[in-house]
């Protein structure tokens, strides 16, 4: 896995073992929690076209870096 060019938003990409190039496939589970300093965070797990993981998508609505992985429980 490697972290995303995302502005430090927290967001990875896992890699295959050799290499080969993916896309986008499907979103397959989505979570609405808030960061430590209270702005809200989208956070998406994504497949591939394969039906493989692709990333774990992380967006903070002010495109700020994130402060803290949430961690269960998550008080919704």
């Amino acid at each position: 896995m490697e972290e995303m060019n995302d502005g430090g938003m927290g967001s990875l990409r896992f890699l295959t073992k050799n290499g080969e190039k993916r896309i986008f496939g499907d979103q397959i589970a989505q979570i609405q929690l808030l960061d430590v300093d209270g702005i809200p965070l989208s956070i998406t797990v994504n497949i591939d076209q394969e039906g493989d993981i692709f990333e774990l998508d992380i967006w903070k609505v002010d495109f700020s870096p994130l402060k803290q992985f949430p961690l269960p429980p998550y008080n919704l």
